[in-house]
């Protein structure tokens, strides 16, 4: 037997203004699914739906989703979707839906302002486990299902918090990743020919979103990254050689003379041959 002890380092809560208060929920099969339901929304409440099994195409807020098993889909207060399962199969679904939820930095009714799908992924289980008990508890008589059911609902809120974490988390990590490759990249070749264009076929990522990883993880576009490591090595040239400013220009990538003395300028402030005297004297 292995005993596993709370640690207080790892309590966390959410920053609640307003708890929740859950409306119904229900568990909808394929024959429920079948048929699709339009685009409406509900400006009192959130809904989450979780896709047990199935498959479909849910639009959000305007943006369409290829949606299946273990994705948990959120509907924020006031926004517009639609839902439609894939012909021939259906969808097996639990909705929740609840109101008078206040996060603190949010709008009423927000639960998410990013995420609106979520996957699952090996933790589906536990989802479809904890939505079952809601369901069980919601259609009870017992005296205490309801306050079960408040208790259930602050559960799942967690759950799902910890999974925009984890996620959150992960692409952080993807992010950093790929822009470290960038990096890599332009390190190996800022001598070279290189624009976006040549740096988003050689790493086989579209340009749009090198530039915009690039600009998360870095802090600023590739272009500014392979124009200051450029400039930074013809400052050591310039500090620890005797070569030519027009031979430095030619060794860190730029063929042309006066255009390596103008981004020279941009970046340090003066022109390579007065940074020379200067440093020099």
């Amino acid at each position: 037997m292995i005993q596993h002890f709370v640690s207080g380092k790892r309590r966390g809560r959410l920053e609640l203004e307003q708890p929740a208060e859950l409306m119904y929920l229900c568990l909808a099969d394929a024959g429920d699914t079948r048929l699709p339901r339009a685009m409406h929304r509900h400006d009192d409440r959130v809904e989450i739906v979780f896709i047990r099994e199935g498959s479909g195409t849910h639009v959000i807020d305007g943006r369409a989703y290829r949606t299946g098993r273990g994705d948990l889909l959120i509907y924020n207060g006031g926004v517009l979707h639609d839902e439609s399962a894939n012909p021939g199969e259906g969808m097996s679904v639990y909705c929740c839906a609840f109101t008078n939820l206040k996060l603190k930095g949010l709008p009423k009714n927000t639960l998410s302002r990013g995420r609106v799908r979520i996957p699952t992924g090996e933790r589906h289980g536990e989802f479809d486990g904890l939505f079952g008990l809601l369901h069980a508890q919601i259609r009870s008589e017992h005296k205490l299902s309801l306050a079960c059911c408040d208790h259930l609902l602050q559960a799942l809120l967690l759950m799902v918090f910890s999974l925009i974490d984890e996620q959150d988390a992960e692409e952080e990590a993807a992010r950093y990743e790929l822009g470290e490759s960038v990096k890599r990249y332009i390190d190996r070749h800022y001598q070279d020919e290189l624009d976006l264009g040549r740096l988003s076929e050689a790493l086989n990522i579209s340009p749009y979103y090198l530039a915009h990883r690039f600009r998360q993880s870095v802090g600023c576009s590739p272009i500014q990254y392979l124009i200051r490591r450029r400039i930074g090595e013809a400052q050591t040239l310039l500090i620890n050689t005797g070569l030519s400013v027009t031979d430095i220009a030619l060794l860190v990538g730029y063929d042309n003379p006066n255009y390596f003395n103008t981004a020279f300028r941009k970046v340090v402030g003066i022109p390579p041959g007065r940074y020379r005297r200067q440093y020099l004297e």
